[in-house]
């Protein structure tokens, strides 16, 4: 017979996986706080990931089956925005495709936001509707863009030139 560990001596599954409840509640306080930069040294992926979950929910409780289409654009999005913003960092130090990724999904907190309100709103294509999307999405791509110019800090004059990859981005969504 084989012996196997006692459960008492097993390391919590979260600590095994590399979440952190604590990490991602800041990070996520954080994007809520229009106006508050904060430092995004860290890699995690699992609250963009729970983020990108919570916006198919709410996909789903509208009619509409589109996880994949999310999980997906998410990958090809941080995938197009890691080659983007190391092309135009040009050399030197860049961001990698970890940092990348989970500052574009923290900062996709507020479009998530928006598809849960927009399914209480009367009306899906009103002028409250697309005020809301209109705020989300500039809140989204000013976190990102913030974040991400302050994770490559040779990037600092060139502001404008990541919003606007940032501003399609989360229009996409």
């Amino acid at each position: 017979g084989g012996s196997y560990a006692h459960v008492e001596d097993e390391v919590p599954l979260l600590e095994e996986l590399g979440v952190d409840p604590k990490q991602i509640y800041r990070r996520t306080m954080g994007v809520m706080h229009p106006f508050r930069v904060e430092d995004s040294t860290d890699e995690d992926l699992a609250g963009p990931l729970l983020f990108c979950l919570v916006m198919g929910a709410c996909n789903l409780l509208a009619g509409k089956l589109h996880f994949g289409y999310i999980l997906g654009w998410s990958t090809l999005a941080s995938l197009g925005m890691y080659w983007l913003l190391n092309q135009i960092i040009g050399g030197g130090e860049g961001i990698g495709l970890n940092r990348c990724g989970s500052i574009l999904g923290y900062a996709l907190l507020p479009v998530v936001g928006y598809s849960g309100i927009v399914l209480f709103l009367p009306s899906k294509t009103g002028m409250l509707s697309k005020a809301l999307a209109v705020l989300c999405v500039t809140w989204s791509s000013r976190k990102a863009s913030v974040g991400l110019i302050q994770a490559m800090p040779q990037s600092e004059g060139k502001r404008m030139i990541v919003t606007y990859p940032c501003m399609m981005l989360y229009t996409l969504y």
